[in-house]
């Protein structure tokens, strides 16, 4: 009898226990809540019931192109230095289409406007797609990968009206997170948030995050304390834009191998941004100062100044009360709000990038949009200049001697982030393309779905510098033995990978700047997409190298231009000494079968590569690149001999490249 009823016991306990093993895998799916970029929640004019705001770019380009012959009009005024019809079309343009969420001076909506989506259980990733509105879903890439990880109920797209001041969204997000946890029974949820995402979400920690309502939170490029793409032009600062790198900006977000900005190098639009300049102190400015949140953007050093200059201290009264509680509270002591949180239980990982000037062209390190120091709080040499040899790290932040926090190009000072070992930076990736890079991807995957990386130390597969690994850049390159972007005598190999996804690559030849050694490519062999080569270290043969050194990769990208291009990589040389103090940033690259040897390296008493490449080496065109063929065959060499054409155009083509990029982009907004 003992018998039975132990075995009925027994059974007993584990039908009783399928149930509790089936809920616990249920609540170990922790809600996601995405922050959506600025502008990017849809608005809807609650008393007419029209959509106003989810702006259709495609509608803007259509306004352009019918406004082209009077734009072509003004282009000999433009000329010659008169942008006043021009920027009157252009203004026009942009009070039509930003009227419908205009606000009053003290930032109160102007039309009665209201946030499409009101509640978490409309804003489920699931119900989006029942209901058939697939266009809200923000951050598309980053839901279709989170989704298989926990499915599409358990992903949530915060909605709110961008136009409100940080304060007023921190609670908004604190009220949504307590709906979130009512709705699926989860005590905590874990947070995305991109750009103006990023600084609601460090907002949100900064006020509540000592509730430990959130587990894991990743603020990636956030505009923590603010951007100079605000800071400038509410002091009046003339910008001085890189059409280039504007065009460079749309052909990685559309994922394009060809390119075209050398075109405009070569061409040269320094009148169109008198144009802008104007546009935005005439129009732009007026139209953005009574939006609380613009003001958010402001940075702290120049925020006095920007509101004495901008606001009426009796019209604009209460916007400058609750900027001023923002800036001279959260904005002004972040590091210890973001502490107070951590301190609580929540794991933060800020993802930030370097490796462009900022868009206003004032000669900052950013991301083009949003600037490095403000994002991260790292100390930044201006973004043409480096360090000085005996620069030592600040320390404001992290003391700890066995961290190395100056970037490897040493013009980042880490230490002194808002969370120095809970910061992570990529070279050169630009604004919001985390999701085109397979190494941000997986790192911001490796973040909400495992354990692993509870700071920069914690998995040598994502060091705290690296460099962007976008297939469109074409080409990576580090040591095999130490951390990305430096190097020691653990080193046997420079590892090339081509990141191409479908065009071959060939090294010509490797220039090195800093360093007495030269390097010598086999230009025979090809590196297919994906592939990795490499080049044979002989032993120590950088161990006389005592400051950091410029490697330039010249190759050719065989896609439909055959262009040669070049990419240059900065490594700083770590001495035994340092090596050994610093241990966890020598760590072994993946090394695979399939990694062709391209040659080797040798010592030379003065760093003189060659600089004639090999006979087959494609003709460039004077500007880096090869002539670009066009699909009949005739070279692209033609718009260049007649410059006149493509002088008249560029307004009209670069509003058209937005409207393109706008319209296909695979995220909501760049911002």
């Amino acid at each position: 009898m003992k018998k039975t009823l132990s075995v009925l016991l027994v059974v007993l306990l584990l039908f009783s226990l399928i149930p509790l093993s089936t809920a616990a895998a249920q609540t170990d799916k922790t809600p996601l809540i995405i922050l959506q970029g600025y502008s990017g929640p849809r608005l809807d004019n609650a008393d007419t019931g029209e959509q106003v705001w989810g702006l259709d770019f495609s509608k803007v380009g259509d306004r352009i192109v019918a406004a082209l012959p009077d734009i072509a009009g003004t282009a000999g005024s433009v000329f010659q230095g008169d942008t006043t019809q021009l920027v009157d079309i252009l203004g026009g343009i942009l009070q039509e289409t930003l009227d419908p969420i205009r606000c009053n001076p003290d930032g109160t909506s102007y039309y009665n406007l209201v946030p499409h989506i009101t509640s978490a259980a409309q804003a489920r990733v699931s119900t989006l797609r029942a209901n058939g509105e697939e266009n809200l879903v923000a951050e598309k890439q980053l839901v279709e990968m989170m989704e298989q990880e926990r499915g599409a109920e358990n992903i949530f797209i915060f909605n709110h009206d961008w136009r409100e001041g940080q304060i007023a969204y921190a609670k908004a997000i604190d009220a949504f997170i307590q709906e979130v946890k009512a709705l699926t029974g989860a005590k905590q949820v874990d947070i995305f948030g991109l750009s103006h995402g990023g600084q609601c979400g460090a907002s949100y920690l900064y006020y509540y995050g000592y509730k430990g309502d959130a587990r894991r939170v990743v603020l990636d490029s956030p505009a923590i304390g603010g951007t100079s793409m605000v800071g400038d032009p509410m002091l009046g600062v003339p910008l001085h834009v890189d059409y280039a790198t504007i065009l460079e900006f749309v052909e990685l977000g559309n994922g394009t191998e060809e390119e075209f900005e050398w075109l405009i190098k070569y061409i040269g639009f320094d009148n169109l941004n008198a144009v802008l300049s104007d546009l935005c102190e005439r129009y732009l400015v007026d139209l953005a100062k009574n939006i609380p949140s613009i003001w958010d953007f402001c940075p702290l050093s120049v925020y006095e100044e920007a509101k004495e200059k901008r606001l009426d201290p009796n019209l604009n009264a209460q916007i400058i009360a609750n900027s001023d509680a923002f800036h001279y509270g959260a904005m002004a002591n972040m590091r210890e709000g973001l502490k107070r949180a951590q301190k609580a239980g929540t794991s933060i990982a800020i993802l930030t990038k370097y490796g462009h000037e900022n868009l206003t062209g004032t000669n900052k390190n950013s991301d083009y949009i949003i600037d490095t120091n403000l994002s991260s709080g790292a100390f930044c040499a201006p973004f043409d200049s480096r360090f000085a040899a005996d620069y030592t790290a600040k320390g404001k932040n992290c003391s700890d001697k066995g961290h190395l926090h100056i970037s490897p190009e040493r013009n980042l000072d880490a230490s002194t982030a808002y969370l120095p070992d809970n910061t992570w930076f990529v070279n050169g990736q630009f604004h919001g393309m985390y999701v085109f890079d397979p190494y941000t991807k997986e790192l911001v995957r490796t973040f909400l779905c495992t354990d692993r990386l509870r700071n920069v130390f914690s998995d040598a597969k994502f060091p705290q510098f690296n460099s962007a690994q976008n297939p469109v850049d074409s080409l990576y390159i580090r040591f095999d033995g130490t951390s990305p972007g430096y190097h020691s005598a653990a080193d046997k190999k420079l590892l090339i990978q081509n990141l191409s996804a479908q065009y071959e690559i060939s090294v010509w030849y490797i220039q090195i700047n800093g360093a007495k050694f030269e390097l010598k490519p086999t230009v025979t062999k090809r590196l297919a997409a994906g592939e990795t080569g490499y080049i044979t270290l002989p032993e120590h043969v950088l161990a006389d190298c005592t400051n950091p050194f410029d490697m330039t990769v010249v190759y050719t990208l065989y896609n439909r231009q055959t262009q040669l291009k070049s990419k240059t990589f900065t490594f700083t040389p770590l001495s035994e000494q340092e090596a050994a103090q610093y241990s966890y940033l020598i760590t072994a690259a993946p090394l695979s079968s399939e990694e062709k040897d391209l040659g080797r390296v040798t010592q030379t008493t003065t760093p003189e590569p060659s600089t004639t490449p090999a006979p087959d080496v494609p003709t460039t065109n004077g500007t880096g690149d090869t002539p670009a063929s066009s699909d009949n065959g005739i070279p692209n060499t033609y718009t260049q001999k007649h410059s006149a054409l493509p002088f008249l155009l560029i307004p009209i083509a670069l509003a058209g490249a937005f409207a393109l990029y706008a319209g296909k982009r695979k995220r909501d907004e760049m911002m």
